[in-house]
């Protein structure tokens, strides 16, 4: 590593201790006022992507007015901030407290997919608090996630400690495809959020306005290894706690294997837009999600 670069890291990295260590003189709930606080002074006076999120707003919902996606755009910082809050707070948590953070419906289809004997892939998204999602669901079952490295390697050993402590192991994405499998063979699940840019190694299938470049991974990895495919997209309450629901991916085993990749990323690009739509700020609209053929 450059020493400029290191240097760089260690002031982030720093920084966000600081931070951290700010909001942790607070309760959680009072933490997230804080927060709230700067995600409006951030999308009033440093709007990170704002003219992106409002672009991609006003096409995916043209029905709405000016205002109204203006408002969903500012509440989009506000979901963010709560999320990244939550999740600051996860070490101040007890085991019990994490666990009954989310509640999950649809349990069945777990249980049922542990009795098969083949774990399953969790789909989900970027949207509510994925991480929570994860760390409490972790906290009921075997569970690893797929998680790309971060630039910054004291982030990543942070986040990662964050992760493997409270709940769930990673794998990271260059690793996945033996460190799925192996999982998926000892009766584990694997969550994977796929609702990013997938470049040319994508399929391409409808999300609102516009196809878009999908990931196959976790079709390949479900479809290779004969194991279910279970979507969960979790909700905050009003008390701050999450519900999450279950639904299964049915698959066509007498389908080719492309027809099957094709079917079962619209499939969740159907789900994921069903949730993004009933609650349009809970979705991380701060990707660049509709991009063109050819574009990384």
């Amino acid at each position: 590593m450059k020493k400029n670069k290191k240097l760089q890291h260690l002031t982030e990295y720093y920084a966000l201790k600081a931070v951290m260590a700010f909001l942790y003189l607070f309760s959680m709930e009072t933490a997230k006022k804080i927060g709230f606080f700067l995600a409006a002074t951030a999308f009033k006076f440093v709007p990170i992507r704002k003219k992106h999120i409002i672009s991609s707003l006003t096409k995916a919902f043209p029905d709405k007015t000016k205002e109204e996606i203006n408002k969903i755009a500012k509440d989009v910082y506000k979901q963010f901030v709560c999320t990244v809050v939550e999740i600051i707070f996860v070490s101040k948590m007890s085991d019990k407290q994490l666990k009954n953070f989310i509640n999950f419906e649809n349990i069945y289809l777990v249980e049922n997919a542990l009795k098969a004997g083949r774990g399953a892939i969790m789909l989900s998204a970027h949207f509510g608090n994925w991480e929570m999602l994860a760390i409490s669901f972790g906290k009921r079952y075997p569970l690893s996630v797929i998680v790309a490295k971060q630039e910054n390697p004291y982030f990543d050993e942070m986040i990662n400690g964050i992760r493997s402590n409270r709940g769930y192991k990673t794998i990271y994405k260059e690793n996945a495809p033996i460190g799925v499998l192996r999982a998926l063979k000892k009766n584990e699940f694997v969550a994977i959020l796929a609702d990013q840019h997938a470049g040319d190694s994508g399929v391409y299938v409808p999300f609102f306005f516009a196809d878009v470049s999908t990931p196959k991974g976790p079709a390949v990895f479900a479809l290779r290894a004969k194991s279910p495919i279970i979507t969960s997209f979790c909700v905050r309450q009003p008390d701050g706690r999450y519900v999450a629901t279950f639904e299964e991916i049915v698959v066509d085993y007498s389908e080719s294997e492309e027809e099957n990749i094709k079917k079962i990323m619209i499939k969740y690009n159907e789900i994921l837009q069903k949730y993004v739509e009933r609650y349009p700020s809970y979705w991380f609209w701060f990707h660049r999600r509709w991009r063109q053929k050819g574009n990384i």
